[in-house]
């Protein structure tokens, strides 16, 4: 029964990592440079001007210049690109290195009005687990997926 509850959510979830594009590829995203413009010139300032102490000086050679380059690209790979993790049960209640990335999604994320009618109309819930999730929903007026997947834990 637990198995067919987790199917019922993960299906819900697909749902959503279909609309919101969630599909834990990386994607070029330039809204650091838009969101801190300041930040990013004074990156690429200090950058010129460690790139010039290095041609200016005699201790540092082509390997020190090439060990700043790439530490730079890379910082900049992380500036640049954007995830979105997809939602997933296994997910919720663990420490997944996802969740620290994302927060934790499963307490922040509301449930659809048609999946917890769709939930109360079924057959998967028992009536016990129906009045509980009826009571949390009638307390707060939402739910979240975690209050579901806890039902039976």
């Amino acid at each position: 029964m637990k198995n067919e509850l987790n199917t019922l959510l993960q299906e819900e979830l697909n749902k959503i990592n279909t609309e919101e594009n969630r599909n834990d590829r990386p994607y070029f995203d330039i809204s650091f440079i838009r969101q801190y413009p300041g930040l990013y010139g004074l990156m690429c300032f200090l950058f010129v001007l460690t790139m010039g102490l290095l041609m200016y000086s005699d201790s540092f050679g082509k390997t020190e210049y090439i060990v700043c380059c790439a530490i730079f690209a890379v910082c900049n790979f992380f500036f640049f690109f954007h995830i979105n993790p997809s939602y997933k049960v296994n997910d919720i209640d663990k420490g997944a290195w996802k969740n620290c990335y994302t927060g934790d999604w499963y307490m922040e994320v509301h449930v659809r009005e048609a999946f917890i009618e769709k939930l109360f109309a079924g057959h998967v819930l028992t009536d016990a687990e129906k009045a509980r999730l009826k009571l949390q929903y009638d307390k707060k007026g939402y739910l979240y997926f975690a209050d579901i997947y806890r039902l039976r834990s």
